[in-house]
């Protein structure tokens, strides 16, 4: 703008003599004021630019930490939430395997259990049946001694009735000599056999 100036000036006065060393003195300080205030101008308009882009900065840089901020938390509490869900699948799954265990467990105590009282059961009538097959067997045997110690006796007593008969037959002998006192002492001495019965 001075250097126009300085032209139209130029131009409306070409008759005018050269100015003198003060004017042109002059001149250059306007021309040094006016570049210092436009520097000064030029430096105010970067300090408040350079202010409001620091500020837009900050906003920006707290808009961002909120934002991360909150996507942290809510990354977090799915992670928990997840976490969660995961360990109560996990519990669910081992208390069903634990149920499981224990009616498997009670069914195998109860098989055994059933299966012991089967045995023994069968093990208990068994005995009672040699037992009974024992007892019968003893009353049989009783049975068949008494038989025949009274087909002994019977037998002992036929004979001597015979042997009584035949002794009226034959001539005299001697009484102890008799076929019955010969008959006698077989008599006794199965009596004896036969008490310890």
């Amino acid at each position: 703008m001075h250097e126009n100036g300085r032209n139209d000036e130029a131009s409306a006065e070409p008759a005018r003599q050269p100015s003198s060393s003060t004017a042109v003195g002059e001149h250059v300080t306007g021309i040094l004021d006016a570049a210092e205030d436009a520097a000064k101008r030029i430096r105010e308009e970067a300090r408040a630019e350079a202010s409001e882009l620091e500020r837009l900065a900050a906003v920006e840089a707290e808009r961002i930490k909120k934002e991360l901020t909150e996507d942290a938390r809510s990354l977090r509490a799915e992670a928990e939430e997840y976490a969660r869900d995961m360990r109560l699948a996990v519990e669910a799954y081992a208390t069903q395997h634990r149920r499981q265990a224990d009616e498997e467990a009670r069914t195998i105590v109860a098989d055994a259990e059933t299966q012991s009282t089967s045995m023994r059961e069968a093990a208990e009538q068994m005995v009672r049946q040699v037992e009974g097959d024992v007892r019968r067997r003893q009353e049989q045997l009783r049975a068949e001694v008494r038989m025949l110690e009274q087909r002994k006796r019977d037998t002992l007593e036929r004979l001597e009735e015979v042997a009584a008969l035949i002794q009226d037959v034959l001539p005299s002998r001697g009484r102890d000599t008799s076929l019955v006192g010969d008959l006698k002492p077989d008599r006794q001495v199965s009596s004896r056999r036969a008490a310890p019965h």
